[in-house]
């Protein structure tokens, strides 16, 4: 099977790796130190430890044998890598963090596959980097090099890449953070307003947990319609994100995780827009583990309130994990579903289900 183009570019990288020893006659011996960022594959890395670098492995994103905060180590490293991100400003703000961790002179990389656009990439390098030309062009996938000659011009640190932009969901605007690479950068998506418009009352001392919680809209909707003592946990595996939410939800309750794992139940409601891709390929694989853990994680007269693109089979996942399933609200492309009521034994593939869903 071929592999998609993305998923080439950290082997490519790590050719380039390998080989720039005889390609490259100013490199006298390999870097003592180099960061890799957002790269979750580990070709890279490795290449870079059999020459004798020492690496750091940074990613927004939990994963395995990377740190994960909102901003990478300061360094000074030898070289930084920086894996293309999806958005054209998350590569921008990672190659102004890759050129102020490495000294004058020190080479900092960009790479990526062709449809991730790296053919265009050099423009996201920053002011006082020299010449960007492609080191390594090969499998639809570029490694792009460019030297340090000054500090970027950009101030170092998360915080500099802010902006606030006024969010509404019918209770009045809001100043709302907003950091590169989030979902719905700069705007409140339909689903999630859909949802917000369908969230049922909190009542006084409940637990509510926001399930992929992005910058935190629905949490902080969930906590307008709270009553007294209740509280709100915003779980979500990107650190970036988790920031913003730090800034937009202070009332909130911050765990960094994918899954259940770790996190202190039960909760009285739980609500999510999950993610349904990883990186640019569709994905249910954060659906299905919301909604295979979620009934053992809600307390009893607990529900489940999410909200999906109506051709997903949703409402086939929950009836395997859920007594009664019901499609709440439609608009456009989106369908908002609760789910109450877990089934008590783990269903047989090839028995009938008996669903109590609504509409």
């Amino acid at each position: 099977m071929t592999r998609p183009r993305g998923e080439m570019a950290s082997p490519v990288a790590a050719e380039w790796a390998r080989s720039r020893s005889t390609a490259d006659t100013t490199t006298a011996s390999p870097p003592a130190t180099a960061l890799v960022l957002a790269d979750p594959a580990p070709h890279l890395s490795l290449a870079l430890e059999e020459s004798g670098t020492a690496v750091t492995r940074w990613h927004r994103f939990l994963s395995p044998g990377q740190i994960c905060t909102p901003w990478p180590p300061s360094g000074p490293f030898d070289e930084v890598w920086v894996r293309m991100p999806r958005s054209s400003l998350e590569a921008t703000m990672l190659l102004h963090a890759a050129a102020a961790r490495v000294p004058d002179g020190a080479p900092v990389h960009l790479f990526g596959a062709g449809d991730e656009g790296i053919r265009s990439a050099a423009k996201h390098f920053p002011a006082g980097t020299g010449e960007v030309h492609p080191a390594l062009i090969k499998r639809h996938c570029r490694v792009l090099v460019a030297a340090r000659q000054t500090p970027p011009p950009h101030e170092d640190g998360l915080d500099s890449w802010q902006i606030r932009v006024p969010i509404n969901w019918g209770t009045g605007p809001r100043d709302w953070t907003f950091y590169p690479g989030v979902f719905a950068h700069g705007r409140l998506d339909a689903a999630t307003t859909l949802l917000i418009d369908t969230l049922p009352p909190v009542p006084a001392g409940a637990r509510v947990l926001d399930f992929g919680a992005g910058t935190g809209p629905l949490a902080a909707a969930a906590l307008e319609r709270a009553g007294d003592g209740a509280e709100v946990v915003l779980l979500d595996p990107d650190a970036i994100s988790l920031a913003a939410a730090a800034r937009n939800v202070p009332a909130g309750n911050l765990v960094l995780a994918r899954d259940f794992t770790g996190i202190s139940g039960p909760f009285d409601l739980i609500v999510s827009n999950p993610p349904i891709h990883a990186g640019r390929a569709q994905s249910l694989r954060t659906v299905e583990a919301l909604v295979g853990s979620a009934p053992q994680a809600l307390a009893p007269g607990g529900e489940l309130v999410m909200v999906a693109q109506r051709r997903l089979r949703v409402g086939d996942l929950l009836d395997r994990s859920f007594k009664s399933v019901g499609a709440t609200a439609d608009r456009g492309p989106f369908r908002v579903w609760t789910a109450g009521g877990p089934r008590m034994r783990r269903r047989n593939p090839a028995e009938p289900l008996r669903s109590n869903r609504t509409r």
